[in-house]
């Protein structure tokens, strides 16, 4: 952990020293939009990283990301997955009056649940291996465990009190019903997971669910046409990039920020070299799109 520190500080400072800041700004960001994606960040670093980027850019709903520029870049602050830590945000959004977008997997809040991943038999077994299994390997692998027993103290999501107090500040939309790799699924398991988290989500919140965003980032030419018939507007990718008036709704490009983001290295995080480099890294390609499986 100290060497990734160590190789994230040099390389923020390299990027600020040579003005690489500035000039993706200038030449990548212009006045287009950059979708951030964060998870379970401390309401303190995104205090500072909002600080920061409101000095730099618009910051606008998801729902305006087509919408005509001003000449400034714009950004627009989404979550995944809906975990119970974000309740905590609340005073930061309203601070900052910005109106974010959290992506809610609609059978993991609300109700005295667990998000598989955090599950200790999951980590056990472990998770970036439980993703390439099929969707059925990997629930009847964790079905061993006995997953399937929660006290209301155990869960991870979002509860349906801290859900209504949010309501009024924060745009809820739809990352799945439990989260699983969609890639991985059959034709019945994607397709259900797409639309009926719509309806489940609309039902329990009493609004309009437009977005959708595909876990893991993981999503092909199937995926995109389940989003369509589901009727949502919109699809939120992890695909590396910047959105415009002219970007494929359905394959909205984002920027991954890391949730313990020093106020350095989320300056370094917003010019997209780093997430570039783990992209090559892990998909040994030079496109920006995330790796896939």
């Amino acid at each position: 952990m100290v060497a990734k520190a160590v190789l994230q500080n040099v390389l923020a400072r390299g990027i600020t020293t040579f003005g690489i800041d500035v000039a993706s700004r200038r030449l990548l960001w212009r006045d287009r939009v950059a979708v951030l994606l964060y998870h379970d960040p401390k309401p303190e670093t995104l205090d500072e990283h909002l600080t920061h980027l409101k000095t730099l850019c618009d910051v606008i709903p998801l729902s305006e990301v087509a919408s005509e520029g001003n000449g400034r870049p714009r950004a627009a602050i989404t979550f995944d997955d809906g975990v119970a830590g974000n309740a905590d945000l609340l005073p930061v959004f309203v601070k900052h009056k910005v109106r974010p977008t959290i992506f809610l997997c609609s059978q993991f809040v609300g109700r005295p649940a667990v998000h598989w991943w955090l599950l200790p038999a999951a980590k056990k077994a472990g998770i970036e291996r439980l993703k390439r299994l099929s969707n059925r390997e990997r629930l009847a692998e964790l079905e061993q465990y006995h997953v399937d027993n929660y006290l209301e103290e155990d869960a991870t999501g979002l509860s349906a009190k801290q859900l209504e107090e949010m309501r009024p500040f924060v745009d809820f939309q739809a990352h799945t019903r439990f989260h699983p790799i969609l890639t991985r699924c059959d034709e019945q398991e994607c397709e259900q997971e797409i639309s009926v988290c719509k309806a489940e989500i609309e039902s329990m919140l009493g609004i309009e669910c437009e977005h959708f965003a595909y876990p893991n980032g993981n999503y092909g030419d199937r995926e995109v046409r389940f989003v369509k018939a589901a009727g949502y507007k919109t699809a939120r990718t992890c695909d590396l990039g910047w959105n415009d008036s002219r970007s494929d709704p359905f394959r909205l490009k984002t920027i991954v920020i890391d949730d313990d983001a020093t106020l350095p290295w989320f300056a370094a995080q917003l010019t997209g070299i780093p997430v570039f480099l783990r992209y090559v890294r892990h998909a040994r390609n030079l496109s920006g799109y995330s790796p896939q499986f």
